[in-house]
């Protein structure tokens, strides 16, 4: 195969991986570098897809990394990483789009785990989980504020950029051909194509970059940008692999990372896959899982969770003072991985009268990445300003316009559902908040037997939207985790998808709270960094926060953590600089409050989590 062929780095790879076994146990006669130089040389094709040239990149890294190569190992991941966003992911389907980024999965995990191993500092390991994590969800985020800018703005540029990725990441055989030309003739024309189209990619970034407020296109946020993200706390990243593991810990005067020698990767792999296994059953399973999920929480805290508070506490970064009280510190936590799906919230000894947890110390937060949390951050949230104040009459005019745009709540109840058992605490829950809106600064939508076409045309006309339904998270197909509504003729069930979901551009989106099962389950291991679930769907949509569930929830429960949130909510209005933190010191309180109630039981109480601002 020619040295530049499209398909060189494919052929490459190929000889590569069927050369590895002799490498690792060479015999005379055998080259043992030559695997390497092969993977090598597969990364390099530049004419190649950027796919196919990532794969053979992690290979070549993983030989080098063996070698006790770390500078040369990283130095390839890091180029492997960069060339994400030379992958066109927008105009593909989303099943094809999830396929693709399964194939390189974990790639930004390993990265990171190798280049603290090589000595670089926290921010470049950071930087490489942002720009290899969450990658739908980043192009996303990309085509409603970057990529939609330079549309706007430049578009001829754009028109340029786009032209340039579709061409680069399309198959070698696709390019269109002259009847009257040769398939080697066509072959050479797009051999020549792809390396011009590689060359003007770099050029067209370069001069992208060089616009005025363009200096980030497609870049993970600079160090400042991610600190000044920490604001309202520190951002705590744990990476597990099977390298090192690590927290990344973000606050506003620093970037720093902390070693987890006791969070091994086999023993993690296989508490999350335990964790998944959690629930359903007769009441002696339950009473199984519970103890279980006791000792993984114990777990959770002595491996990451636990040193991670001691750090930040010896450091004066959290008040240990705080510690069991009302004046808690807020957290944010990002799960790489395998750690994707687990409950740093819930973490520690829940035993009556300890402290040694994160509920005692801390107020969490999720987000995928930190792109996504400045995407969640955009607009200030101010709920109910001026309501129910003494408007003075130079602010009367103002605080009119203020007061008849109260917020707007829409309720999706579904205390019934075709094909699924009853939910009897839905009714409950749903009259506590239309009792509770009918006193205060909420006016309210009721959808009865809802749809999905009914509600998606509704949720961009409210700020809050409520759903109290079952949820169902897709393992084959995480885009298709859903919420269950009524179909058209309501005699049967039909899903709310998250792919749908994320398709929406709210502009009232303020907060959506999932009163449903697994509506906040990561349960695809390829595509875990991708976070794709309704909960992060709503993210997209435009929501600041959502509130949802890790897994099977108790309906009683579900009931009575709705229910005080709300209380709370209204209850604390003005009482905040900004709604942002009244939204998850609410969610705390209610889930505490279970907690205390029945801490025994952690299966019931650990599954409600707050994600976003």
């Amino acid at each position: 195969t020619p040295r530049d062929h499209p398909r060189r780095a494919d052929v490459c790879a190929l000889l590569g991986s069927r050369l590895e076994s002799p490498f690792s146990q060479p015999h005379p006669g055998n080259d043992p570098n030559r695997s390497l130089r092969l993977y090598i040389e597969a990364h390099g094709c530049r004419t190649s897809p950027p796919r196919v040239r990532i794969r053979a990149a992690r290979k070549a890294a993983s030989l080098l990394y063996s070698a006790r190569k770390y500078r040369e190992s990283i130095s390839i991941l890091e180029d492997a990483v960069n060339l994400i966003p030379s992958v066109d992911l927008r105009f593909l389907k989303r099943d094809d789009q999830q396929h693709m980024l399964s194939e390189i999965s974990g790639l930004a995990s390993i990265a990171a785990s190798v280049a603290l191993q090589a000595g670089r500092d926290a921010y470049d390991s950071l930087k490489i989980l942002e720009l290899g994590r969450g990658i739908i969800m980043g192009f996303l985020i990309d085509s409603r504020s970057d990529v939609s800018d330079l549309k706007t703005d430049h578009p001829l540029t754009f028109d340029r950029f786009h032209r340039l990725r579709v061409e680069i990441g399309s198959p070698a055989d696709g390019i269109s051909s002259a009847s009257e030309e040769t398939p080697n003739q066509r072959q050479n024309r797009a051999i020549s194509r792809r390396w011009v189209a590689a060359n003007e990619m770099e050029e067209i970034l370069r001069y992208i970059r060089g616009l005025p407020g363009y200096a980030g296109f497609l870049l993970p946020p600079t160090q400042d940008a991610m600190m000044k993200m920490a604001v309202n706390g520190p951002i705590v990243v744990f990476n597990c692999t099977v390298y090192r593991s690590d927290a990344i810990i973000v606050t506003t005067s620093a970037i720093t990372s902390l070693e987890l020698p006791k969070l091994l990767y086999d023993e993690t792999v296989r508490r999350m896959k335990e964790l998944a296994s959690f629930g359903g059953g007769n009441w002696k399973k339950q009473g199984q899982d519970n103890k279980k999920m006791k000792d993984l929480l114990i777990w959770l805290w002595g491996a990451a969770v636990g040193p991670v508070f001691d750090h930040l506490e010896s450091n004066g970064i959290l008040i240990g003072e705080g510690i069991g009280g009302t004046n808690l510190n807020r957290i944010l936590w990002i799960g790489v991985g395998q750690l994707s799906i687990a409950p740093f919230h819930a973490a520690g000894d829940h035993s009556r009268g300890s402290t040694r947890n994160t509920l005692s110390r801390a107020i969490s937060t999720y987000i995928p990445t930190i792109k996504a949390l400045t995407y969640a951050r955009q607009t200030k949230l101010r709920l109910f300003e001026e309501y129910g104040a003494a408007v003075s009459p130079e602010r009367f005019k103002k605080a009119k316009i203020l007061i008849e745009r109260n917020p707007r709540l829409l309720l999706v109840p579904m205390p019934e559902t075709p094909g699924a058992g009853d939910l009897p605490g839905v009714q409950k829950e749903v009259l506590h908040i239309l009792d509770l809106a009918a006193g205060g600064p909420v006016e309210t939508t009721l959808l009865r037997k809802p749809t999905p076409v009914e509600v998606l045309k509704e949720v961009s006309h409210h700020e809050i939207v409520h759903f109290a339904c079952h949820g169902v998270s897709n393992i084959n197909n995480p885009s298709d985790s859903h919420l269950i509504l009524f179909n058209q003729d309501r005699d049967k069930a039909d899903n709310l998808r998250a792919r749908d979901i994320s398709n929406l551009v709210a502009q009232n989106a303020q907060i959506a709270y999932l009163s449903a099962c697994s509506s906040a389950k990561n349960s695809s291991d390829d595509l875990g960094d991708e976070a794709i679930h309704p909960a992060s769907a709503f993210q997209l949509a435009g929501f600041s926060h959502t509130l949802a569930n890790l897994w099977d929830t108790d309906d009683v429960a579900a009931c009575e953590v709705a229910s005080d949130f709300y209380d709370l909510l209204l209850k604390n209005r003005g009482h905040c600089d900004d709604d942002h933190q009244l939204v998850s010191a609410a969610f705390h309180k209610s889930v505490k409050k279970v907690r205390d109630r029945i801490p025994g039981k952690p299966l019931i109480w650990a599954p409600f989590i707050h994600t976003g601002a």
